[in-house]
């Protein structure tokens, strides 16, 4: 497998109801057992194979004396938002292509990341994103609220792995400001591509390969949505029933 530098965000400032559970400025320094939350995400990236080096973008003062040494492990400070992170993170990467994750998915594993990156040399596009089936994601966290998108090839929520080639990142920076600051309203995103792909999405007659096509036409990048049956991509932890799960379970660490 190709190798791919890692960026792990971790610039989340911990704000509304979690904060009321967990009173860490910053969700990545969040105890779940007894680490941090970010500590569980960055051992899933040093142990998947064919990773290189680690770029955590976030409050450098408090994140460093998390970790111990590692020469493939460097920081950056954070943005306002996640790609203002990503901007930083973006000047200390050297790979072909970037691998790209948010702090709070404490679930995540290195089968999970692998299979992704398996699936991405499948296809030769600028920007793959993961999503997961909620049926892959109830079965595994029946629990969890998550935010699905119903297609024509089934209902899927967004996951938290994208994988971007180099050279083009900055090309994807507007959009992804947009689509940031939307994540949780698909009507919103949908809006950004065209008000006929709306009309398909409420009728629920709107692809994947329609979304990837005008994501193409729009910003003259290639996008492929890669369909994960690991539900740890599609879990974070940004409500307090997320950090009860997260407690529960990491907590037996």
């Amino acid at each position: 497998m190709t190798s791919y530098d890692a960026v792990i965000l971790a610039g989340g400032v911990n704000s509304g109801e979690l904060r009321k559970y967990a009173p860490y400025e910053n969700e990545a320094l969040i105890i779940l057992g007894k680490y941090p939350m970010i500590h569980y995400v960055y051992q899933a990236v040093k142990n998947t194979p064919g990773l290189g080096n680690i770029i955590i973008s976030g409050p450098c003062d408090s994140l460093r004396p998390i970790f111990s040494k590692d020469d493939n492990l460097m920081f950056t400070d954070s943005g306002e938002d996640a790609i203002e992170s990503f901007a930083n993170a973006l000047g200390l990467a050297n790979s072909e292509r970037i691998l790209i994750m948010p702090a709070d998915i404490p679930f995540i594993t290195p089968e999970a990341i692998e299979d992704f990156l398996h699936q991405c040399e499948k296809y030769d596009a600028d920007v793959h994103y993961a999503i997961v089936s909620r049926e892959v994601s109830e079965k595994r966290f029946p629990r969890v609220k998550r935010t699905y998108v119903r297609l024509k090839e089934g209902v899927f929520t967004g996951g938290n792995l994208f994988l971007i080639r180099t050279a083009v990142a900055s090309q994807g920076i507007a959009l992804g400001k947009k689509l940031v600051a939307h994540r949780k309203n698909p009507l919103a995103q949908a809006r950004l591509f065209g008000m006929d792909l709306v009309l398909k999405y409420v009728t629920g007659r709107l692809s994947i390969r329609e979304v990837e096509e005008r994501f193409h036409e729009i910003l003259n990048l290639t996008g492929k949505a890669i369909i994960s049956n690991y539900a740890e991509v599609g879990v974070d932890v940004d409500k307090p029933s997320d950090l009860k799960l997260a407690e529960e379970i990491l907590g037996k660490v």
